[in-house]
């Protein structure tokens, strides 16, 4: 997308002394999101060519542009004095599309303040008052990616995604590239968020390749960060370094001390260039000092000083950061997101197995392993929602072409009334295909959103459920059995020796262990029961209305059949595979699935120090 800026602006981007006040604010609206400070000294150059007329009408449209770029630079209490003094003027002239922008820049106010509540609020009665009123694209962006923002703070995510893809289609009826960018990169950094990456990239790369063009080098650095971490994230090491040749580029032009805050990227982007010295520079404290990193970043930046320092062969001092790290996030709320820290732990997972910790190895992948459920159920929905929006905006595009067609139709019709009864009865037939089209729609959205619901609570290894789905039917199930006066147990199952038959078959091999063995469970269990995989190779049966002995029989059976089982092919053959489990009941061993997992889990680890191969039950 090419933009050009309206002629009141010379090449270096200082406003023309010649230019009228109503174009030194047509352009201060320009630039509004590509440069704020200079769309808000356009702002004060109009008031001081008002400066002889103070009951001017573009009084208050000079007085918000300031307010609004004192806001969106952190001078608040000016800013709610310019808004005050826009407030006047716009109601002096009952201009009602004013006092919205008003309102909007009091919600706003209120957002920074940290009223969310109070702020969302405000956002919803300007919405609900809006529809009367007529307002220009940029208005429109500003009020849908504003209540956007909010929302992402209050945690509600699909209202969110919602609201920022009305924003970015206000955004590219705008003039100006800025607001396009800047919803492309928000949007990019929710579905970032999320851990939808496959859409982050997308709208990463236009927000980086538009804000390039368009010379906005604040929105450029933003997005070139944003993108190098979503290639990070996906294992694209290329792209990754690429985007280094990106930075350097255009290093002149960005502001200064943007590489500083973004070191952790800056050094991953080198490792991943191959450029470990590179690297090593930007982890120098005496370059960039840890407390100039932004704090959305540091665990980022422990990750980047691991992997620099297991680059460099010292891989118990990178344990000591990742664990320094730890130890410091768990007594304080970081607002780094959760795939960073499941990075990081996965780094860790790696670390303990090389350096032979296994049980902290475990104890790192059960919490990563815990963070990556939460991110695909969230990812999953992301997806949904973006498809569903996707989906909407080719309907609404249809319906507006439609609409248009029917109105030159309408018109040919009063011109030709002798054809008025047949023009009828086709757009009564048009009618009937499109609600049977809507029809057919709505029911394949429908069964989407059932397909993403099961992928949300299935493991895509072996096919039962994951842990989300035991953690949100265990208490029901658990309830009903104490109101049905039946038993209840819990299973808990770990595969022996496990890190051996890895690297005996390769990940390859253990990944089919783990299904022929997910196989053998819902061969052995009944229907009812819930059968799960717990992380890694662990898993756990939920198992009601069955008694002790017959449950433990079964177990005995499956742990024989296990053992005759043959892996692998060739010379890599892997026979007599077993596995330990422990078993609690319900009422005897704990009144919640908590206590139960908690009994079984020692049960299983008290088979494991017994040697393995065996089932310890509740009464045992």
């Amino acid at each position: 997308m090419t933009s050009t800026t309206p002629d009141s602006t010379s090449p270096d981007g200082a406003h023309d002394a010649t230019a009228s006040p109503a174009q030194m604010l047509e352009q201060a609206e320009w630039r509004l999101y590509v440069d704020i400070r200079g769309a808000g000294e356009l702002g004060r150059a109009a008031l001081d060519a008002l400066a002889g007329q103070p009951t001017h009408p573009l009084r208050g449209e000079a007085h918000f542009q300031v307010a609004f770029s004192l806001l969106r630079t952190g001078d608040h209490a000016r800013a709610l004095e310019h808004n005050a003094l826009a407030r006047a003027s716009f109601a002096a002239h009952d201009n009602a599309r004013g006092l919205l922008m008003c309102d909007q820049v009091e919600a706003l106010h209120l957002h920074v303040q940290g009223r969310l509540e109070d702020a969302l609020a405000l956002h919803l009665r300007i919405l609900a008052r809006s529809g009367d009123v007529a307002r220009r694209p940029s208005d429109l962006y500003i009020c849908h990616n504003s209540r956007a923002i909010t929302r992402k703070l209050l945690g509600q995510h699909d209202y969110m995604l919602r609201d920022f893809y009305e924003a970015l289609a206000a955004a590219k009826a705008c003039a100006s590239p800025g607001p396009h960018i800047n919803a492309l990169t928000n949007l990019g950094g929710s579905h970032t968020d999320l851990w939808n990456l496959g859409e982050a990239q997308k709208l990463a790369e236009q927000a980086l390749d538009l804000a390039e063009a368009a010379g906005a080098w604040s929105s450029f650095a933003v997005s070139v960060f944003n993108l190098a971490q979503i290639y990070d994230g996906l294992g694209l090491s290329g792209p990754c370094a690429a985007m280094l040749e990106r930075i350097r580029s255009n290093e002149p032009r960005m502001l200064p001390g943007v590489l500083a805050r973004n070191t952790p990227l800056m050094a991953i982007a080198h490792l991943c260039a191959g450029d470990v010295a590179g690297a090593g520079k930007w982890l120098d404290p005496g370059v960039t000092p840890t407390h100039s990193v932004d704090p959305s970043h540091l665990t980022d930046h422990a990750r980047a000083q691991a992997s620099y320092l297991i680059a460099t062969g010292h891989p118990e001092q990178a344990r000591q950061v990742v664990r320094a790290h730890l130890a410091a996030a768990a007594g304080a709320e970081l607002p780094d997101p959760p795939y960073s820290r499941m990075r990081l732990l996965h780094l860790a997972t790696e670390l303990c197995e090389a350096l032979g910790d296994p049980a902290a190895a475990l104890r790192h992948l059960r919490e990563a392993q815990s963070l990556y459920e939460t991110l695909v159920g969230r990812s999953a929905r992301a997806g949904f929602i973006a498809t569903q929006v996707a989906h909407e905006t080719a309907l609404a595009r249809d319906d507006r072409d439609r609409a248009r067609e029917a109105q030159e139709r309408a018109e040919v019709d009063r011109r030709r009334l002798a054809t008025l009864n047949l023009a009828l009865e086709e757009r009564m037939h048009e009618s009937q295909r499109l609600n049977e089209a809507l029809r057919q729609k709505i029911a394949e959205a429908e069964a989407l959103q059932e397909q993403l619901r099961e992928q949300a609570v299935r493991d895509p290894l072996t096919g039962l459920y994951n842990r989300r789905f035991l953690d949100e039917t265990s208490g029901a199930r658990i309830e009903l059995a104490r109101r049905n006066r039946t038993s209840i147990a819990i299973v808990l199952i770990d595969i022996d020796h496990f890190k051996q038959i890895n690297d005996q078959l390769g990940h390859g091999g253990g990944d089919e262990v783990l299904r022929r063995f997910a196989g053998l469970l819902r061969e052995r269990m009944r229907r009812s029961d819930i059968l799960c995989r717990f992380g890694g190779e662990e898993f756990v049966l939920l198992v009601d209305n069955c008694e002790l002995q017959p449950l433990a029989d079964i177990l005995e059976t499956m742990l024989r059949q296990f053992r005759a089982m043959r892996f692998g092919s060739g010379e890599h053959v892997l026979a007599d595979s077993t596995f330990s489990a422990g078993i609690a009941v319900l009422d005897v061993d704990g009144r919640d699935f908590e206590s139960l997992v908690r009994v079984a889990d020692a049960r299983m680890y008290r088979a494991k120090a017994a040697g393995r191969a065996q089932v310890i039950r509740a009464d045992a």
